[in-house]
Order: structure tokens, then sequence, then C-alpha cells
């Protein structure tokens, strides 16, 4: 059984390259310490149930998997990289069960392959298999992009709304301020740098409409918000009461490692 963790992405800007190596994006990314657990299944299984799962299915047929049965502790479509993390450790679990000698990166690289075709993510997976607060300096598959990471200790309080289409935003919307936020953020690399970054990400692009007022009540208690990129869902630092009004939050730590094998 593998272990991949889900993340929440801050800010960026997508960078469509030549090929699936080259595209990615800029941007920082936060890696939580709940995420999807994987193991060896004659099917695919999400959550208990048989879903089409293309971003998986491409995993699955690149390694000529027959299945896997993932665990999430996040929805799909709601901005925490399920996707992303379903496909990483789908990857690690082919390659163990089938006893495939292919390195951490190729492995990695594929499941960033399989985000990119399916247009469900394009820099989820690299910010996965680091751990930390990483900011994406480079776009590219994990063993081309250029990071830096912070192991900074912290608990957020994150509560979904709802989902949102990846694909449809991606392809719609514009994103060119993630580099200014990116830089900004670059100058002074802190967690209130961080969360103020992502709010005008957030604001500029448009996308904060219909959130803004969990923001908001977040920010009138005394805490800090922005919205999860891409999904209808808030992340904050000291605002779990604030939150209850809009759903259940959940509290989660930041993981200091990226995908990892688990005793059954």
């Amino acid at each position: 059984m593998f272990f991949a963790p889900a993340s929440i992405t801050c800010f960026f800007t997508p960078e469509f390259g030549k090929s699936h190596a080259e595209t990615g994006s800029y941007g920082v990314g936060i890696t939580l310490d709940k995420g999807v657990r994987a193991k060896p299944a004659d099917r695919l299984i999400f959550n208990g149930e048989e879903i089409d799962f293309p971003t998986v299915k491409y995993v699955l047929n690149a390694l000529k998997g027959k299945g896997v049965e993932i665990e999430a502790d996040f929805p799909l479509g709601c901005g925490f990289g399920i996707s992303g993390a379903s496909a990483l450790a789908t990857a690690f679990v082919v390659a163990e069960e089938k006893h495939l000698s292919m390195p951490y990166y190729r492995l990695a690289d594929l499941a960033h392959e399989a985000e990119v075709v399916n247009r469900t993510g394009l820099g989820d997976v690299v910010c996965q298999i680091h751990g930390g607060v990483v900011a994406r300096l480079k776009p590219g598959c994990p063993s081309k992009a250029d990071v830096e990471k912070f192991l900074w200790k912290l608990k957020l309080d994150v509560v979904v709304i709802g989902p949102l289409s990846t694909r449809d935003i991606l392809e719609s919307a514009k994103f060119s301020i993630g580099k200014e936020c990116l830089k900004e953020f670059m100058r002074k690399p802190s967690v209130e740098n961080l969360f103020i970054q992502s709010k005008r990400f957030a604001v500029e692009t448009g996308l904060a409409e219909d959130v803004m007022d969990v923001i908001e009540a977040v920010e009138s208690c005394g805490g800090m918000a922005s919205m999860v990129m891409l999904g209808n869902a808030v992340f904050a630092l000291n605002g779990y009461e604030a939150l209850k009004e809009f759903g259940k939050p959940i509290r989660v730590g930041i993981s200091s490692c990226g995908v990892k094998a688990l005793d059954f």
C-alpha cells in the first residue's frame, strides 16, 4: 500500500510546452498530511465504488496494471490534488506489484503526464513528491521542475463547498497574475505573505467571487484565508470556528515528505 499526499495550490500560472515533460506551472502548493492510500486490486475502485477515472486509467494502461483500490480523504474535483495523488500512488502500487525497476522520478513523471493529458492538474504531482510548501520556480514534470521547499509546521483549516471543473477553468481563465504572485512571495517567503498572494490571485482572477464571504468571515475573526485552486473550497489559518458556518471544516497539517509505502 502507498500513500500520496493531497495538496493545495495557492496560485499558479500554466505553462504549456511542446511535450508533456515541458508542460506544468509556476506557483506555490502546500502538501498535506491527508491524501490517498492505494493498494492492488483487480479493477479500479475509488472510495468503495467503481468509477471512470481517466487519469488513473492512463497510469494503469502505461504500466499494464490490472486495477487499484484507492481510499481518499477528499472528494475529487474540489482542489486538493486528488487526481494527481491517485495517479502517483497508483504508479508506485503497480510498479511494486509487477516488480518493475523504475526510478522514483520516472513514476512521478508518468503521474504528471497522466494529469497533463487529462487536464486534471499541471503542478500537483511536483508538489506531492517533495512535501512541505513547494514553490515551483520552473515548470515541467517532476524530474525537470525547479523547486524551493519550505518546511513550515502549520495546522490549516479547510472547508469544501463544492467541485469546480479543472479542465474547463484551465481552458478559459487567464492566470498570468500567478507569476507576479510567485515573484512577490519569493521576495518574502512567509506564511502571511503566502496568504496575501494567494488571496490576491483568487481575487484578481475573479475565481474568488463565490467564496469571498467565507474568506471575509475568517478574516473578521482574526484569521487568514484564501481559495483552494482549483476548487470551490477555502483554506485558512486560525479559521476553524468561522468555517463552521459554511460546512464541516477539516484540520490538516503539512506533510514534510511525498509519496511513501505504508504497512498493511
